[in-house]
């Protein structure tokens, strides 16, 4: 007599098809990708900060100028030329208005290339589209539909939040949905995908970069370049700009400003960071900052490079760089944007005191 057993007594398993998935690629054998020459990396449109087909975003508190940087790089990367510190790789750019009326839009192109001597964006293409968001979906197949054979090198999206009508910003599937889209687009273009949003509010430098986006951390988690403007505790309109890189090395942070219509760098300033005191000693520090520099005038970076190879650390460079600067050791040229010692600056006298007890 044959044993039934409980497995055996269950009830059998109805066996379902699997729904196909058109265009899944192929298993990758890890040996023969590294073999592989024919993967290419994409281009670089933004060197060192945004690959060709892949997803950036530019995070600020309101009311910085989020539009203006947009349409700066669009420009930038329309002629070939620098956005902000970094070179471009030229390409034909879509900038998708989503907010401002097309007059105002052309205003703004206008300022921004006389302030920028540029006499032609034939590669920038401006598609206005203020109230027609309302079902994104069909707004991105729409797009793709109209882009077709174009070859687009980047495509803006400005603002996001216009793409979120009847969607929730704090849930996570409404902006996984978003996200899609835009994964969507980029993958049917071939162009990097770029779109503005906005800080949650509250003090910004209170939190990690990547966690300072207003509603679900999937927009920070889903971009694959983060660029942060933060309000600076020092100047008029001033910011700290820090970049979150998924396919790039670190960058060091910087600062810019507001100066109409662009953003501008200050090379004299030290990013606004809010990092920990340092428990360096700070008179220390300050004797091999000086002596670095004595000998010629350097960039802020070929500056910190030295101080970095000598073991001081970021934060501790800026703060002293601070307290040489007010104590008049140091001079800045804001055109060769170079550091030197003063003329007739008193060597920094020798004593056990730290900066904090005797000033320089």
């Amino acid at each position: 007599m044959t044993t039934t057993t409980p497995l055996q007594m269950r009830s059998p398993v109805i066996k379902f098809p699997v729904p196909r998935i058109p265009g899944l690629p192929a298993i990758d054998n890890v040996s023969q990708l590294m073999e592989n020459s024919r993967i290419a990396r994409p281009n670089e449109l933004v060197e060192g900060l945004i690959h060709q087909g892949t997803k950036a975003v530019l995070a600020s508190g309101s009311k910085v100028g989020k539009t203006w940087i947009l349409l700066d790089l669009a420009l930038s990367v329309a002629t070939g030329t620098p956005f902000l510190r970094w070179p471009t790789t030229a390409g034909r750019v879509l900038f998708l208005n989503f907010e401002i009326q097309r007059v105002f839009v052309r205003s703004r192109l206008a300022t921004l290339m006389q302030r920028r001597d540029i006499k032609s964006a034939d590669d920038l293409d401006i598609w206005n589209l203020r109230g027609k968001t309302a079902d994104f979906e069909a707004l991105v197949a729409n797009i793709i539909e109209a882009t077709k054979d174009k070859r687009y090198a980047l495509i803006v999206l400005d603002p996001i939040y216009k793409a979120m009508v009847g969607k929730s910003e704090n849930m996570a599937g409404g902006v996984g949905a978003l996200c899609n889209q835009l994964e969507r687009l980029a993958e049917a273009t071939g162009a990097a995908i770029v779109f503005a949003h906005h800080f949650t509010k509250g003090n910004a430098k209170k939190k990690a970069a990547i966690d300072r986006m207003s509603g679900s951390g999937v927009f920070a988690r889903d971009a694959d370049t983060i660029i942060t403007l933060t309000e600076h505790g020092m100047g008029e309109r001033c910011y700290t700009i820090e970049m979150t890189l998924r396919n790039f090395a670190p960058q060091e942070p910087f600062v810019v400003q507001w100066d109409y219509p662009v953003m501008v760098e200050r090379d004299d300033m030290e990013p606004d960071l809010n990092d920990d005191e340092s428990s360096e000693d700070l008179h220390g520090v300050g004797q091999q900052m000086y002596d670095i520099l004595k000998s010629q005038p350097l960039t802020n970076a070929e500056w910190q490079s030295q101080c970095a190879a000598a073991s001081i650390s970021r934060a501790s460079f800026y703060r002293v760089r601070r307290l040489l600067l007010d104590d008049g050791y140091l001079d800045y040229d804001s055109n060769s944007k170079l550091w030197s010692i003063r003329n007739g600056a008193d060597a920094i006298p020798q004593t056990g005191e730290t900066h904090e007890t005797a000033r320089l």
